[in-house]
């Protein structure tokens, strides 16, 4: 149910856009992400570090592309997120502190060799996605965009999500495996 709730303002920024155009579904997205703040914060009391900083990306990004009635800026915030995931990621590998452990691992016991794998294949995935969102934002029309956007990435992201688990899974200890389904 989280999962749908945070992809709730991509689905409002698709259907705006199919609807009207890039600056509606721009405005859309934006009044989506305060409202979703707004829902997390009544409910639980708090709000993530991550989603404030969506929150202000969006806004910024947002806010330049009605100000200057210039999509480029709305194209250009998912590069800047995976850009913000990979500098991260890869920032804590070369720490040697990864990131991912940090977050996962009071739910799950790995060695560290392998918590720093994939935390870097996770780092290059986002300089991938990066790259990649750039391409398609500058060689493709915008309406490509927006559904590379909302559907290519988003299954992208998951299709990765469920071959880490997959990985994941042959290092987990015995009884961790035997608890998960």
């Amino acid at each position: 149910m989280a999962a749908l709730v945070e992809f709730l303002p991509l689905l409002i920024f698709f259907a705006f856009y199919k609807l009207h155009d890039i600056f509606w579904a721009t405005g859309a997205l934006m009044v989506a992400f305060t409202l979703q703040i707004l829902v997390t914060w009544i409910i639980k009391k708090e709000v993530e570090k991550k989603q404030w900083i969506f929150f202000a990306i969006i806004m910024i990004f947002g806010g330049f592309t009605l100000f200057l009635r210039d999509e480029t800026f709305i194209m250009w915030k998912p590069t800047v997120v995976y850009l913000i995931f990979a500098v991260t990621l890869l920032g804590s590998q070369l720490l040697k502190r990864p990131v991912l452990k940090k977050m996962m691992e009071s739910s799950i016991t790995l060695p560290d060799n392998i918590w720093a794998r994939v935390n870097f294949v996770w780092g290059v995935f986002f300089l991938a996605a990066a790259a990649v969102n750039l391409y398609v934002a500058y060689e493709f029309t915008q309406e490509q965009w927006v559904n590379f956007k909302v559907f290519w990435m988003t299954i992208a992201s998951l299709v990765f999500t469920v071959l880490t688990i997959a990985y994941l899974y042959k290092y987990m200890p015995k009884e961790e495996q035997q608890e998960k389904p």
